[in-house]
């Protein structure tokens, strides 16, 4: 259930915003599936609030590209088509490759002093809960180490772009880190990725970058593949 404290005309805009971020999280994490129809009843009732809050939340998210609004039929969570990973992909990959190199930079010139160490004990998490198979928690360590890398570059309009785009990669690239083999590359390319913002390699670090998510790209299709030829 969502707050519903302040005035009345605050009120509305502030519930809008906190259901919009509920359902937002929902579609992200999972709750919703792709191509599921958003019932505004249900959720209404879940939340505690009126159905036209949920209506105007639920509208307000289809310029995020989460959800598409469909005339006569409803809302229903926007499900990814392979060219639109791929764009995803490619967009991301330029954004990130320029972060890490911004960020390689500013440790090098002193700049940035904290990331090193923040990068540093993400990779010994990552690295720990790996051992233990535990999925969940890499995921979640594996979005941090992406968000202190966008953090180090420190160019704020980077990382809104970058932050709206991985909402709408989230449950793709979910289940690309879903195989224990694949969360063992994806750490290793963190680590080069790491040596060279610490060593303060602009170049080498955006190739890194770029290489991490290009191989990213290229264990989701595989997925994929193995996917057709299962049902096959």
């Amino acid at each position: 259930m969502v707050n519903q404290s302040g005035t009345i005309g605050d009120r509305r805009v502030t519930l809008a915003g906190e259901v919009r971020s509920e359902i937002e999280r929902m579609i992200v994490e999972g709750d919703l599936a792709a191509s599921e129809k958003l019932n505004e009843i249900a959720l209404s009732n879940a939340m505690g609030v009126s159905r036209g809050t949920v209506r105007e939340a639920i509208r307000s998210l289809a310029d995020s590209g989460l959800v598409d609004l469909v005339a006569n039929r409803g809302a229903f969570v926007h499900e990814t088509t392979l060219a639109e990973v791929r764009n995803l992909y490619e967009l991301r990959g330029a954004i990130f490759a320029m972060a890490c190199a911004s960020a390689a930079r500013r440790v090098g010139s002193g700049e940035e002093t904290r990331l090193t160490k923040r990068l540093q004990t993400n990779l010994e998490k990552m690295r720990a809960v790996h051992d233990n198979n535990d999925i969940e928690k890499y995921y979640k360590l594996n979005i941090e180490f992406h968000d202190l890398l966008l953090q180090g570059a420190a160019n704020p309009k980077a990382k809104t772009i970058y932050d709206n785009l991985v909402k709408e990669m989230h449950l793709f690239r979910r289940r690309g880190l879903s195989i224990a083999t694949n969360i063992a590359l994806s750490i290793e390319e963190h680590a080069t990725i790491l040596n060279a913002v610490v060593a303060g390699e602009p170049e080498q670090a955006r190739r890194a970058a770029e290489k991490h998510i290009v191989s990213g790209l290229g264990r989701y299709m595989k997925l994929l593949e193995n996917d057709d030829a299962s049902r096959e």
